[in-house]
């Protein structure tokens, strides 16, 4: 698919088409690049092409899932990850199921999910990938060393000491799910408060149920979002709108960064770069490749 006279958008989305392991990223990427794609008649070709890869994939997908044959082959980790570990039968899947609308296999049986699920939830307009990972003994431990947050999920106290040598090697911020505490009186969920408050002060806890309300919904999903050393940068062309959906990028990035992100050597080719939002001193200010960009910016740059 050439790439002539595209923007550097819909270069990044060939270039991470070309990249991709799954047909899911392909069609993430072609998406974008449908997007991109100018609508006048010279790129009719290429509209049709996108087009009709964009279809066979989405029938590859479909006949692989009626075949049955379409299991993981691997899960690229995201701009922000989240695992789910514990015990079985301590409500790890519901979760997962309430936070992304999937239907993941949920049983009274021990050992349900016996492969990792993969699976998408949003704080805002950020995505968060979060894969609910087979209980332990049996579970993935590269996984859980490599990924940026675990979401620890218990039904009693008891469960925190026979865990932790399952995942005390792994570098990630620890959130603890004490799941089911609707089944909890009043009394006995004080006294476990208590009790993570004293003993178990290193985890960061909130208290969860299999029908949680809007409210503790949106307390779980921020206090994941807030494990992520991350902001979010929107980007625009000139003359359209900013784009729905942030950019993900570590704290502290420049302009530079963001554009690199884009577009690998794209921040050579700039001529000039605007901005607006908390770290612009006013709205479409000029700045240079080394400008410190904050959570919620919104970038726009022409290319020489």
């Amino acid at each position: 698919m050439a790439s002539t006279n595209q923007s550097p958008f819909y270069q990044r989305a060939e270039q991470k088409f070309h990249e991709a392991s799954t047909d899911e990223e392909r069609i993430e990427c072609l998406e974008i690049m449908m997007k991109e794609c100018p609508k006048h008649k010279s790129s009719e070709n290429m509209r049709k092409n996108l087009t009709n890869r964009y279809k066979k994939l989405k029938a590859n997908i479909t006949k692989q899932k009626q075949s049955g044959k379409g299991g993981q082959i691997g899960i690229k980790k995201a701009d922000m990850q989240c695992v789910l570990i514990g015990f079985p039968n301590t409500g790890k899947s519901t979760i997962f199921k309430t936070l992304t609308k999937l239907n993941p296999k949920i049983s009274p049986h021990q050992f349900t999910t016996y492969q990792p699920q993969l699976g998408t939830f949003y704080f805002e307009d950020a995505p968060i990938q979060i894969i609910d990972s087979p209980a332990f003994p049996n579970h993935d431990k590269s996984l859980i060393n490599s990924t940026d947050t675990l979401l620890f999920v218990i039904d009693n106290l008891e469960q925190i000491k026979y865990a932790e040598k399952y995942f005390h090697q792994s570098h990630a911020k620890v959130i603890l799910i004490y799941n089911k505490d609707n089944l909890l009186s009043e009394s006995k969920r004080r006294k476990i408060e208590a009790t993570l408050k004293s003993k178990h002060k290193k985890f960061d806890y909130i208290f969860f149920s299999d029908k949680p309300t809007n409210t503790k919904l949106q307390e779980l999903t921020k206090k994941i979002f807030d494990t992520f050393p991350i902001i979010r940068i929107y980007t625009k062309e000139p003359k359209k709108t900013a784009s729905k959906e942030p950019m993900i990028l570590k704290t502290n990035s420049t302009f530079k960064n963001a554009a690199e992100k884009i577009l690998k050597g794209v921040s050579k080719k700039i001529k000039q770069a605007r901005i607006w939002g908390p770290s612009s001193k006013f709205g479409g200010q000029i700045i240079g490749l080394g400008h410190v960009l904050k959570d919620k910016d919104t970038i726009e740059f022409q290319t020489k």
